[in-house]
């Protein structure tokens, strides 16, 4: 039985960062998961939960690229 972890939406701009992702202000992170533009959902306790397993394709839904990519 596989378990997913989710984590709260404030937690997306450093699992971003963290996997290597130039990251978005917040609001932008927010304002995309009320549109259901990537993966996230409302928990019981009102808080936008997103799953740590989808990070690479929230990534590609907002099409941010690798910071390794756009440095300079």
């Amino acid at each position: 039985m596989q378990t997913t972890t989710t984590a709260p939406l404030t937690a997306l701009p450093r699992a971003l960062l963290a996997a290597g992702y130039k990251t978005p202000q917040y609001r932008r992170l927010y304002e995309a998961a009320l549109i259901a533009r990537f993966p996230a959902e409302q928990a019981k306790s009102g808080r936008w939960v997103f799953c740590v397993n989808d990070v690479p394709q929230i990534a590609a839904s907002l099409g941010l690229s690798h910071a390794a990519n756009v440095a300079a």
